[in-house]
């Protein structure tokens, strides 16, 4: 199990969710741009207290119909004070 995701020419994929007050969205995406634009447009439409997560996964090695998340590559949040959208990498 400790070679998940890390194969040569292994296709990497992404999920992100987005989060605000008792909202949420999310998704999967091979490209982890486009996961930062979902996010980032969620966020500027949902108003005060969103928060984003890009996580990166990997097929479930069993066979089961999941994924198996490996790690978090970017957080982003709402700044209420300026209305723009945080990003850090993790």
């Amino acid at each position: 199990m400790s070679g998940m995701g890390r194969r040569p020419g292994a296709r990497k994929i992404f999920t992100w969710d987005a989060r605000a007050g008792d909202r949420g969205w999310s998704g999967v995406t091979d490209d982890r741009n486009t996961a930062m634009r979902h996010v980032h447009q969620v966020l500027r439409d949902s108003g005060p207290g969103g928060r984003g997560t890009i996580h990166r996964v990997a097929l479930d090695p069993l066979g089961r119909v999941r994924y198996v998340r490996l790690n978090v590559v970017a957080e982003a949040w709402l700044d209420e004070a300026t209305g723009a959208v945080l990003w850090r990498d993790a």
